[in-house]
């Protein structure tokens, strides 16, 4: 988590100054102490960045920088439906899934009761179950932006601090427990991309549990990398509550065993395709140490 942390910091702090940049020679030096003390830029703000739209202005700069310097724990979006970053990432997630009709989805900003619900109750299993990856969402993850049409869960980077959730599947607070540590997992891993690479060949296609169409290698490594997540999430949810809890009720084991069987399978075609980088094998190494360590305990466990 403190190194989760020290990158998020780092990594924002270049976009503020990368927006710093774009000002003025003379407006500049007006926000060099805000971009100093950035933490998190909104999802906004990196869309800005990212996509180089719109000029750049004092005002919005500092405005941004601003709140930049004191991040809120990650809260469902209720603001406007149409800002530029909301309609583009929509657009791009929909475009993801090879939907062409950007109208298929739309932003919901009032939640239904069960998905109230399930919200509460998956917090409430993360928080009490892992209290490390609770911290890790709340530090990464601004807005999670719940959506009715065919998209399940999704992360951008170029609307990075957003996870997109569809409504319907959200209404369970199983499925809502994967989801803050499935998105919250692409997060961190997409961070540590933005400082190395772990596969060489990240644009050669493979096939996963998640994705059955062929995708880029690096969509697989992320495959392996929220699996690990969403079975160690779920082995400590069980250990912190074998009489019951949040998700009582659940298929909590279940989802348990699937998670682990997609891990390995993601890991074996991994090991027969990937090219490791360095640093790569070290995050293959600790994959593979949560495999072993999952399946042991679930073979004590049955």
């Amino acid at each position: 988590m403190t190194a989760t942390v020290r990158l998020a910091a780092i990594f924002h702090r270049s976009l503020a100054r990368r927006a710093a940049s774009k000002l003025g020679e003379a407006q500049r030096p007006e926000v060099e102490d805000l971009v100093r003390h950035t933490r998190r830029l909104t999802p906004a703000a990196v869309h800005f960045l990212y996509k180089d739209v719109g000029d750049a202005d004092l005002a919005e700069t500092r405005r941004q920088l601003e709140r930049a310097g004191s991040p809120a724990p990650t809260s469902v979006y209720t603001g406007a439906h149409d800002p530029r970053w909301l309609r583009d990432g929509l657009r791009e997630v929909l475009n993801s899934l090879d939907w062409g009709d950007e109208n298929v989805g739309s932003v919901v900003t009032v939640l239904p009761h069960d998905v109230r619900r399930s919200l509460e109750l998956a917090r409430l299993a993360l928080r009490s179950a892992w209290p490390e990856a609770w911290s890790e969402h709340n530090t990464l993850v601004e807005y999670l932006v719940f959506v009715q049409g065919p998209v399940r869960s999704a992360t951008l980077q170029s609307t990075f601090g957003a996870i997109y959730a569809e409504l319907q599947e959200a209404g369970d607070p199983l499925r809502m427990f994967e989801l803050l540590l499935h998105e919250t997992a692409h997060h961190a891993l997409s961070l540590r991309e933005q400082f190395t690479r772990f596969i060489d060949n990240p644009d050669a296609l493979g096939t996963h549990a998640l994705r059955p169409d062929p995708r880029p290698l690096r969509g697989v490594l992320h495959a392996a990398f929220v699996m690990c997540r969403i079975a160690e999430g779920l082995r400590r949810y069980e250990h912190s509550h074998p009489a019951g809890g949040p998700l009582d009720g659940c298929p909590v084991s279940e989802r348990r065993t699937f998670a682990l069987q997609s891990l390995q399978a993601a890991l074996t075609l991994l090991n027969e395709s990937a090219q490791w980088t360095e640093d790569g094998l070290v995050l293959k190494a600790a994959l593979e140490t949560c495999a072993r360590r999952e399946a042991a305990d679930l073979e004590v466990r049955s």
